[in-house]
C-alpha cells in the first residue's frame, strides 16, 4: 500500500511538472480611475472628484499548473488621473500585481480565466500639487494635495483567452490603504482628509 501511494504521488507530481507551462509576455492598457473615499464626507463635497482616463504598460507572466490553477504577475508603469473638479494630477507609479488565476477550456482556441491578488504601487512622479485662492459660499480657501509614496490595493478580473496567446479582460482594483491627503485650508479652520482611488481596468496582454 504505501508503494502504492508512493508511486501514485510520483505520477502526480509527474503529471504537474508536465501540465505547467511558464509563459512571458507584454501588457497594456486602460485605467479608469475614480478618487473616492474620502475620510471626512464635507472634504469631498468640496473638491468634488470626477472619473478620469489614464493608462498602464509593462511586462508580464504567467505560470499554469495542472487543473486550471497558476499564477502571474507584472511590473507596470501606470499613469491614474486624479480629477478633483478645479485641479488634476497625473500620479505615476510603477505597480506589481500578483494573481492567483483559474483558467478553463471551452474549445481549443477560447479560454476562460479569473484572477485576484494584491498589487504594490510605488510612486514614482511628482506627488504634491495645489489649488489656491478657490472662493464659494463658504468664503475662500486652499486646497493642498499630497499622494502617498506607495500603497497596496487588491485586484479582481476575468476575460478571455485567445489561441493561447492573447488575454483580454476586465479588471477592478480596490484600495486597501490610503492613495493620498488633502488638506483644505481656509481662514477660520484647516480640514485634513484622505482619499483611495477605485479604478476600473480594460487590460490586454499577449504572451509568446
Amino acid at each position: 500500500m504505501k508503494r502504492f501511494f508512493t508511486l501514485a504521488m510520483a505520477l502526480l507530481a509527474m503529471n504537474v511538472a508536465a501540465d505547467a507551462q511558464l509563459k512571458f509576455g507584454v501588457e497594456a492598457g486602460l485605467n479608469i480611475n475614480a478618487p473616492s473615499s474620502f475620510s471626512k464626507a464635507e472634504v469631498e463635497k468640496m473638491v468634488n472628484p470626477e472619473n478620469s482616463l489614464g493608462w498602464f504598460a509593462g511586462l508580464k507572466a504567467k505560470y499554469q499548473f495542472a487543473m486550471g490553477l497558476g499564477v502571474d504577475g507584472a511590473v507596470l508603469f501606470s499613469q491614474r488621473k486624479n480629477d478633483m473638479g478645479e485641479s488634476s494630477q497625473n500620479l505615476r507609479y510603477i505597480e506589481v500585481p500578483i494573481n492567483l488565476r483559474y483558467q478553463i477550456s471551452l474549445i481549443k482556441m477560447l479560454s476562460l480565466y479569473a484572477a485576484v491578488g494584491p498589487q504594490w504601487s510605488v510612486n514614482v512622479g511628482d506627488r504634491e500639487w495645489s489649488l489656491n485662492d478657490i472662493t464659494n459660499t463658504s468664503g475662500v480657501y486652499n486646497e493642498l494635495y499630497e499622494g502617498a509614496a506607495q500603497h497596496l490595493s487588491a485586484n479582481l478580473g476575468a476575460g478571455v483567452i485567445l489561441f493561447d496567446h492573447l488575454q483580454v479582460g476586465f479588471n477592478y482594483n480596490l484600495p486597501l490603504t490610503k492613495t493620498g491627503e488633502v488638506t483644505v485650508k481656509s481662514v477660520s479652520d484647516d480640514v485634513v482628509s484622505n482619499w483611495k482611488n477605485k479604478t476600473w481596468q480594460i487590460r490586454a496582454a499577449y504572451f509568446f
